[in-house]
């Protein structure tokens, strides 16, 4: 069976990846490179059970971080900054 798009709805999305954009967008307010940045968002940051919600590319990239990471499973580094969900 044929399928003619020519009738379908035309317009133009934007996609965007969410759970990093929230953490460009801490880097951003605090004067930050997000693309260079380590920076996880973090839901329950006053239990070592908190989860990451949020984290740059540069989190990601070079300290293997994940969202849904455990706050006690973060590397102790000196460069990675833990925000508070607000």
């Amino acid at each position: 069976m044929y399928f003619d798009y020519r009738f379908e709805p035309r317009g133009d999305y934007l996609c965007i990846d969410c759970k990093s954009f929230y953490g460009s967008v801490e880097c951003v307010e605090r004067g930050l490179n997000p693309l260079t940045t380590m920076l996880v968002v973090l839901s329950g940051s006053d239990r070592p059970g908190g989860l990451v919600l949020a984290a740059t590319p540069a989190a990601k990239k070079e300290l293997g971080i994940f969202n849904v990471t455990r706050k006690y499973e973060l590397p102790d580094h000196k460069d990675l900054i833990c925000v508070p969900l607000e």
